[in-house]
Parts: C-alpha cells; structure tokens; sequence
C-alpha cells in the first residue's frame, strides 16, 4: 500500500515539475563546476634583481695645445691620442653573496669577404679575473694605442694584406649567487664593449658602455577553490560530484514516470482493422492460442476475420474455420485505484 502511495504521489504533476527544476538546478550548477579549475593560482612579487655595467674611459693625449693631457669625452682625435685609461665597474642589487668575474681586452684582424667578416688573428690585450666583493667589482685597465698600432703593423705585413681591418673590444663575464626576498637567484652578466676607430671622421669612441638588466622575482602559490550551492560552501571537487550524483537522482523519477506513462503496446496492431466485434455460434473444437503471435501466424494462414469479444472477465480474439476456434485470451484490464 506504501509502495502504491508513493508511485501515485511521485507520479503528480507538480511532484514531477519539483523534480524537473532541481534537476535543471543541479545540471546548471554541475556543467558551471566541471568548466572551472579546481585551484587558483595566485603570484606573488618577492622584488627586483638588477646588476649594471658600466666602461668609464678618458685618454692621455701626445702635447697639444688644445685639449690638455687628459681628456673623458664621446669621441676623441685618432692623431692626439696616447693610451686609453679604462675603468670597468659592476654592481648587483641586492648584492650577490658569491660569485666570480672576467675581464678581457682583445683585438681582432679580419677581412670582409662579401657580407662576411673573415677573423684572421686574434690578440688578447689583458685579461683579469677575480671574486665579486659586495656583489661587484671594479677593473682598471690601458690601452696603449701606439704599441697597438704597431702590432698592426706588423700583422698586416706578416699576413701580406694591407687592408686588414681590426676591431677592439672589452668583454666581461660575470656569475654569482644572492637572494631576494627568500628566493635564490643565480645571475649571469655579459657586456662587450667595442673602441671603434673612424678613420673617415678620424675619430675614437666607445660603443655600447652601458648595460643594466633587472628581473622581477616572484613567488607561486596554489589554492583551492571553493564553491557554493543553495547556501552550502565546499571545495570545488566535492561540489562537482555532490552536484552530478544530484542531477542524477533528480533525473530518476522523471524518467521513470516517463517510462512507465507510455501508452501500451497494442499487440493486436497488425492484424486490428481485420478484427470485428462479435460471439461466433456453435463451434466443435477450441484451440487456445498462447501469444499474440500465434494468433497473427493462425490469421496469416487461415485468412480469416478476427472475432472480438468478452467472456466473462476475459477479452477474447477468436478466428473461426471450419468449426474450430482458435482463440487467445487475455484478462481484462482491472480499473486504476487511486488512494483517497
């Protein structure tokens, strides 16, 4: 009697549109979840690493009368020029704990050969290395550019090309450790630094004397994400099951009185427009028939009309040949009680 009651009360309308809307709910709420990442990822900025170098130069001049003996400028006269003093200067900030660096002054001969350059020889001018103190250091260095252009000189004869070009350049490594903010940070620092003589312009400079890099450090952290349905806060896995397995359960009764709600299958429907109500006579002989299926085969081979009728609480279909009734019964369908 329970089981009736709750088939009948499940089976309302409004019961049924109860179940159809928090379906729709939680199918909403599932499909919002399952499109969501369970974490976030959120970043922090612990601070800012930079490191910076930079060629300080002046030059000593052969007597003039014009610019003195010592000069710092951008350029400088190719004719009155001496030697070079430079003074190379790096820094870190924050300052690296550790680390090493090297200094290295070199002059290149080549040749152009189409839209490249050819290197023909190589001459290392100095060469410094050492430890960082305090993050940085500091390297003080001549170029004499008289003993420079006399090895030219003699390179250009050696190698019997008196268009022999050269290019002289400063090149610093520098690599250490430190710490920002609790992160650990390795640092590798390169600079080259050219001294370009324009005989054209009849003119030195320096290319490139600067160079500053600085490098945002940050911290990564992930957290989960939580979500909210009808008032109940959790994470979001559990609401991304919690929610299907509710849309799921949601589903069942709608379904299940869909199921059930169909119309019956007419078992009769091949052969109903050749059936026509009526009790036959006298017969000799009954044949019961034990399927709906019978019965059609029995129609299919007799050719024959379908007799329709009740006998007692049974429906009866009846095909009559020749005496014989072949017959299949059915009890009659009993009347839907509905609890009061």
């Amino acid at each position: 009697m329970k089981e009736k009651k709750l088939i009948w009360f499940i089976g309302r309308k409004e019961v049924l549109g109860a179940f159809l809307i928090l379906f729709l709910l939680f199918a909403f709420y599932s499909v919002k979840f399952m499109s969501a990442s369970p974490y976030v990822v959120k970043t922090q900025k612990l601070g800012t690493f930079s490191d910076m170098g930079e060629l300080r130069h002046s030059a000593y001049l052969k007597p003039n009368e014009i610019y003195g003996y010592l000069i710092s400028r951008d350029e400088y006269p190719i004719s009155l020029v001496d030697r070079f003093l430079l003074n190379y200067t790096y820094r870190s900030n924050p300052p690296l704990s550790t680390g090493t660096y090297e200094v290295t002054g070199k002059v290149t001969y080549y040749v152009t050969r189409g839209s490249k350059d050819v290197t023909l020889w190589e001459e290392t001018l100095f060469d410094e290395r050492g430890k960082l103190q305090n993050g940085g250091f500091t390297v003080e260095r001549k170029l004499d550019m008289g003993k420079i252009e006399e090895m030219s000189g003699n390179v250009s004869r050696e190698l019997g090309m008196t268009r022999l070009k050269r290019r002289i350049t400063v090149t610093v490594k520098a690599s250490g450790t430190g710490e920002v903010g609790g992160k650990a940070v390795n640092e590798k620092f390169d600079h080259e630094v050219e001294l370009v003589r324009d005989g054209g312009a009849g003119l030195y400079y320096f290319t490139n004397t600067e160079k500053t890099t600085r490098k945002p450090l940050t911290a990564t952290s992930r957290e989960e994400v939580s979500a909210s349905v009808l008032g109940v806060t959790g994470d979001l896995n559990t609401a991304k099951v919690v929610t299907t397995l509710m849309a799921l359960l949601m589903l069942i009764p709608v379904v299940g009185y869909a199921y059930t709600s169909r119309p019956p299958k007419d078992e009769m429907a091949r052969i109903k427009r050749y059936m026509v109500n009526g009790v036959p006579g006298q017969v000799q002989k009954r044949v019961v028939l034990k399927t709906p299926k019978d019965l059609e085969t029995a129609f299919e081979l007799l050719d024959r009309p379908v007799l329709h009728y009740v006998d007692d609480n049974e429906e009866v279909f009846a095909i009559i040949d020749e005496g014989v009734s072949y017959e299949y019964r059915k009890p009659l369908p009993g009347k839907r009680n509905e609890p009061n």
